[in-house]
């Protein structure tokens, strides 16, 4: 098994090891052509310590044009949707700057964050534009110069990386987003992913689970349906909600749990919430009274909970 470091962004940079990959049985490829010189075949895979599916690919090459800076070998990885995720480093290698210095952990997580960037003006500007004509940078370890970015475009780039930077934003944000993206709706079917994406902490997931969810589909996925009420995204829990549909906001058996949690759901969605349930019972009024000796509780929310506490068919 080839070992990797992982290199995942959750405020602070870390290096696990990673699962073995993967391929998908049937195999699933795209051949993207990046450029004249460059060709790649992406790969569906998945990770068999995490479950998650990605696009990958492994880049070699030498990427730097003035040569001042090594080769690079790195995978990419992108989601089921087309957007970049991640990459990693095989272990041995390493990204150099300027003068052939490694980068740090810093300089790595400022890379993720930048290709993670789809606006970034790496999309509207040619390499050269980032240079400074004027300036100069010379390389001891080459014996050679070369020109240092300019300081107004300083923070779209590793500094002493431009070129590895501007050539891996282009691999990762160019066509092969959309070439991925054209084959979701065939794979997500022919996978049967809707639990995968309806669990993931994706919010994109989840809402292509609610897009493509039809109304014959919602009583067998109820309790997925429940559980994004609680997701962190502002819209999928409202949208999960109105997809639960009026035999949900009449049934108390149903709606009672979600009663007596009802304070850890965002705000617009315990309102919607409230304004729509019908046919409250006695332990729905029981819970809905607790709920109202709360101080906290917006005057709003009280109005609604008294409503209901004196519903009458």
């Amino acid at each position: 098994m080839i070992k990797y470091w992982f290199v995942f962004f959750t405020g602070l940079l870390s290096f696990p090891l990673m699962g073995q990959q993967k391929s998908i049985a049937p195999k699933v490829s795209i051949e993207y052509k990046v450029n004249d010189t460059l060709d790649l075949m992406v790969e569906l895979i998945q990770d068999s310590a995490s479950r998650a599916y990605f696009y990958h690919t492994f880049l070699s090459t030498d990427i730097c044009n003035d040569k001042v800076c090594l080769p690079i070998q790195v995978d990419l990885y992108w989601n089921l949707m087309g957007e970049y995720d991640h990459f990693s480093v095989p272990v041995g290698h390493a990204f150099t700057k300027f003068d052939h210095q490694h980068f740090d952990k810093s300089d790595y997580s400022l890379l993720h964050k930048i290709l993670l960037d789809t606006i970034s003006p790496m999309r509207d500007y040619a390499v050269e534009d980032f240079l400074d004509k004027r300036g100069q940078k010379y390389s001891v370890q080459l014996d050679a110069v070369t020109r240092p970015t300019l300081k107004v475009f300083s923070n779209v780039a590793v500094p002493g990386a431009l070129y590895t930077v501007y050539a891996l934003w282009h691999v990762v944000n160019g066509p092969i987003k959309s070439m991925i993206r054209q084959r979701l709706d065939k794979l997500y079917k022919q996978a049967q992913l809707e639990t995968y994406f309806a669990t993931s902490m994706q919010a994109d997931y989840q809402r292509y689970f609610l897009e493509n969810l039809s109304s014959e589909q919602i009583r067998e996925n109820e309790k997925l349906l429940v559980d994004l009420l609680y997701s962190k995204d502002e819209y999928v829990p409202h949208y999960a909600w109105n997809k639960l549909g009026h035999n949900f906001y009449g049934n108390p058996d149903k709606y009672n749990r979600i009663l007596t949690q009802l304070e850890v759901l965002k705000p617009h969605t315990q309102l919607a919430i409230l304004k729509n349930l019908k046919n409250p019972n006695k332990e729905t009024k029981e819970i809905l009274r607790i709920k109202t000796l709360d101080a906290d509780l917006s005057q709003k929310l009280k109005e609604l909970m008294y409503k209901l506490m004196n519903y009458e068919k």
